[in-house]
């Protein structure tokens, strides 16, 4: 493996450059759908940026993008500095020459070929000559022994689990010594143990190589786990941009708010807006919290609160944010127990370590640093 060559190419500032990239296709009634519409961004070098959203929200269609499978109708790709399209100037660079590897998520291994084999292809179809036998041979063997099966080498992708095929194809991916990765939901055809130890491994690959990483995800887990930032998609557009606890803890929209982990909502009515500082009229009284964006004084808003930050309690609790609620039902969910609560017709759910009894009559708390007011 060129761990040497891909730190070389890791001194970089920017991998990957996005600007104003567009792509449109059109639906079966001839109007012109926006599946990526004028997005912006960079990756760093040994940073992974994981598109995360929803089944047609455009993340797949700019990965293709990067990759040269898809042509942009506007907008600029570079790689390592290096256009590789710019619709301004008529470039179109073809995918094998854009300097980069790709993980599938049908896997896309050669049936008819060994592991071995499989993996090789990307060394032995390169333009500019092909390494010699010895070198192939010694980079095939160390990709595969990085993914942990050195022993199926000669086996073919029909004698493979589904896990097994994984790695082969991660395998594929290494191999090259490219600087950057994509990857196409490549977990999503596995079991949920699979799943799990091989994004543990993936992510030890990647900080030991140092490679960076475009990951596209509709699985908010697994976007949390391996990023550095996640850019949260919708409708073709980035909702949010930044680290994965900042997107958890500071959501910039209610959207972002639901689509990445468990969030409850109280709405109201803005009453206040002081730097960071909101204030929301609810059912429940006036809830103090911090701001979001776009908030406006007499608008519709919406309290975002995670389960984790709530306390319940028998008793009235000594926090600004507090209300009664009635226990529906409790389960046991390992780490913690999970209530479902109703106030005020408004359903909740709560994760406490039970030790506030049984009753179901019960009061919620939630300090303000904890709430989060956003428009509705």
């Amino acid at each position: 493996m060129q761990e040497t060559t891909m730190a070389r190419r890791a001194t970089t500032t920017s991998v990957v450059r996005l600007d104003g990239v567009r792509k449109h296709f059109r639906r079966a009634d001839r109007t012109l759908a926006a599946a990526v519409d004028g997005v912006s961004l960079e990756v760093a070098a040994a940073e992974i940026l994981v598109l995360l959203g929803p089944s047609g929200c455009g993340k797949t269609t700019l990965l293709r993008s990067v990759a040269g499978l898809e042509r942009p109708d506007a907008g600029l790709v570079e790689i390592g500095g290096r256009a590789v399209f710019d619709a301004a100037r008529g470039l179109d660079v073809p995918p094998e020459r854009r300097g980069l590897s790709m993980m599938f998520q049908s896997y896309a291994l050669w049936p008819h070929l060994s592991a071995f084999d499989n993996v090789a292809y990307p060394l032995l179809s390169r333009r500019g000559g092909r390494p010699a036998r010895d070198e192939v041979a010694a980079r095939v063997g160390q990709a595969l022994e990085l993914v942990g099966i050195p022993e199926l080498a000669r086996q073919h992708p029909g004698e493979m689990s589904g896990g097994q095929q994984q790695r082969v194809a991660l395998a594929r991916a290494l191999v090259a010594g490219d600087g950057l990765i994509l990857f196409d939901e490549p977990l999503s055809n596995v079991d949920a143990k699979v799943r799990e130890r091989l994004r543990v491994e993936l992510l030890a690959m990647q900080r030991r190589l140092g490679f960076a990483a475009v990951y596209v995800t509709h699985d908010q887990t697994e976007a949390m786990e391996l990023a550095s930032r996640i850019a949260v998609m919708r409708d073709g557009r980035v909702e949010q941009l930044g680290p994965p606890r900042e997107i958890y803890d500071r959501p910039a929209s209610r959207y972002v708010a639901s689509f990445v982990g468990i969030a409850n909502e109280i709405p109201g009515e803005v009453a206040e807006v002081s730097g960071e500082r909101a204030v929301l009229r609810t059912p429940y009284g006036a809830l103090t919290g911090v701001a979001g964006p776009g908030l406006r004084t007499g608008a519709a808003g919406v309290a975002i609160w995670r389960p984790e930050h709530g306390r319940m309690s028998g008793g009235e609790p000594d926090v600004a944010n507090r209300w009664r609620a009635r226990r529906r039902i409790s389960m046991f969910a390992g780490p913690h127990l999970e209530h479902h609560l109703d106030s005020e017709g408004v359903a909740c759910r709560l994760w406490s370590d039970g030790s506030e009894g049984e009753a179901e009559e019960v009061w919620v708390g939630v300090a303000p640093e904890r709430l989060r007011i956003l428009p509705a």
